[in-house]
């Protein structure tokens, strides 16, 4: 249940005591059974995201249990017998959820996103929160829905929403280079100013 600390965990789920409560209850009526099964689970989903270089692995692991959990606390049938198949299924929505928004911020997938620096999320994040709403709802939606049906939605041609997913991007992407640049000015003059008294 670690908190987010990676952009390309595209969507964060919180997950309650209760909800906590009914997956343990779920996986097996015995509490100590259920949380060595819940252990199993969770070290078999982060190998699962670390052999598809979606990191921090274990990160990616959470967010797959808590939204299993809010699932089954919202009172969702699951049909497979095995609890880990379920799992699984959305482990590779939430690993197809990565790499769309890795493809939007280009971070490569042969790259670990645990090398980026907490001030790389904090421009990603405060630049798209800058974007007005229905620009930030177009990007959101075209990286983590169907498409056609967002096209059908808006009323345009797949052609025209690409464009203007392009042009949102050259925007956000504007964004993010200045808020890294005036960083990178910063260190630049604090870095002169210690040579300077050396």
């Amino acid at each position: 249940m670690a908190g987010r600390s990676d952009p390309t965990v595209s969507k964060v789920t919180v997950l309650t005591q209760d909800a906590f409560d009914k997956l343990l209850a779920w996986l097996d009526a015995d509490r100590d059974a259920a949380g060595q099964k819940y252990e199993s689970i969770r070290h078999t989903l982060t190998r699962f995201f670390e052999w598809r270089r979606c990191r921090p692995a274990d990160e990616f692991a959470d967010e797959t249990i808590n939204r299993v959990a809010c699932r089954i606390a919202g009172g969702e049938l699951v049909r497979s017998l095995d609890p880990r198949r379920y799992f699984y299924g959305v482990a590779r929505h939430v690993c197809q959820e990565s790499l769309k928004v890795r493809a939007f911020l280009g971070v490569s997938s042969e790259r670990s996103v645990v090398c980026d620096s907490s001030r790389q999320l904090e421009c990603v994040q405060d630049c798209l929160a800058d974007l007005p709403a229905a620009s930030r709802e177009l990007l959101e939606s075209y990286y983590l829905d169907e498409r056609g049906s967002l096209a059908d939605r808006l009323g345009v041609t797949p052609n025209a929403l690409r464009i203007r997913v392009f042009k949102e991007k050259q925007k956000l992407r504007a964004c993010i280079e200045r808020c890294l640049g005036q960083d990178a000015g910063r260190r630049n003059d604090r870095k002169s100013q210690l040579r300077a008294r050396a």
